[in-house]
């Protein structure tokens, strides 16, 4: 039985959850979807290549030079036998090409342009968060600590302790958790996305948001503290220190992006950091100005909103929400200008 020859596809393997499948040779070099936990797999044109033909492997199937007497030669039980399993073997191939074409159906969805918005962007950056993932993070960031300290405060006697530490390690793990999808929400958006990640189709390491954490707060201290130093030392806030500020704030925006789309600090150099902000000197100096005015306002929240509970909760809201966007914005100003940057990443 002569087999036609299949297309010739890719197989892929999901780092971050270790789905295994194949795509189509025509998405070679190209971004696509996890189909198990969207993650971004980029197909590489060396991976090995392989057909759907199930003969062994160097040997092509060919078909018996004595193959139109066979049937001659059993009695009507054996015809039938392998006249059955030649119609087997016919709907294995059946079979395949129907799953080979719904591999390349799911492949051609999930690599569907990245930056098409329905709404203009100034409206659409704000419905970030407003799919499934990102409604559940938002819930989860927002709702769950406070409900862990109403908790505490009910929990009777010695179940107050225990309840106290596990509670601890609970928050503990909410906030190392909510750097970690910051982060993911940067490097998604750097890839073209334009809604929040899934997060939970890979839960992360202790590690890995650990890492996270150490990134972004890092980097804070890093570009403010000469800030803080020379106003210790100092004593007064005064030209000097306000100088030492602004460069600080005006170079942290663009540290942090190479940061997280590096995923280290050993690859990122100072040099590619004052070339990169010189190529896009005016848009990153609207995002600059952007987190400033972020940054002030938050600040200048009045104290008397940290007295009531439900104004606390509101509040709350508001800054994580702002965190999401700010994440979002950040990773779409590397998908815009990621061709005036320069980053080999």
């Amino acid at each position: 039985m002569k087999v036609a020859e299949a297309e010739p596809f890719i197989r892929f393997y999901c780092e971050n959850c270790g789905y295994k499948s194949t795509v189509s040779e025509s998405y070679a070099g190209k971004n696509i979807r996890c189909p198990n936990c969207y993650y971004i797999i980029f197909i590489s044109k060396a991976e090995s290549k392989g057909t759907t033909s199930q003969s062994s492997p160097g040997k092509p199937e060919t078909p018996s030079k004595h193959s139109a007497y066979d049937l001659t030669l059993l009695d009507v039980e054996e015809k039938d036998k392998i006249a059955t399993f030649q119609r087997g073997q016919t709907s294995i191939f059946e079979e395949t090409d129907v799953h080979k074409q719904e591999l390349e159906e799911e492949s051609q969805a999930e690599a569907k342009p990245f930056d098409e918005r329905r709404l203009p962007w100034l409206i659409d950056i704000f419905l970030y968060p407003f799919n499934k993932p990102g409604l559940i993070h938002l819930a989860i960031f927002i709702a769950v600590p406070p409900l862990i300290d109403f908790m505490e405060s009910v929990v009777p006697g010695v179940l107050s302790i225990l309840f106290y530490i596990i509670s601890a390690i609970v928050k503990i793990l909410i906030f190392l958790y909510i750097y970690w999808y910051l982060a993911e929400c940067v490097r998604d958006s750097a890839a073209g996305w334009v809604r929040a990640p899934q997060g939970f189709g890979g839960i992360p390491t202790l590690s890995d948001m650990f890492g996270q954490v150490v990134n972004i707060i890092g980097c804070l201290a890093v570009f403010l503290g000469p800030f803080a130093i020379y106003t210790i030392y100092a004593g007064e806030t005064n030209i000097i220190s306000w100088l030492l500020l602004s460069v600080g704030v005006f170079l942290y925006p663009m540290a942090l992006l190479a940061l997280l789309i590096f995923d280290s600090a050993r690859d990122f150099k100072p040099l590619l950091l004052f070339n990169s902000i010189y190529n896009t000197f005016f848009p990153y100096f609207g995002l600059f100005l952007l987190f400033v005015i972020t940054v002030i306002l938050i600040r200048h929240i009045p104290e008397q909103v940290h007295t009531s509970p439900f104004l606390k909760l509101i509040i709350r809201s508001v800054i994580i929400y702002i965190a999401l966007i700010g994440a979002h914005i950040l990773g779409r100003f590397y998908w815009r200008y990621k061709e005036k940057l320069k980053w080999e990443v």
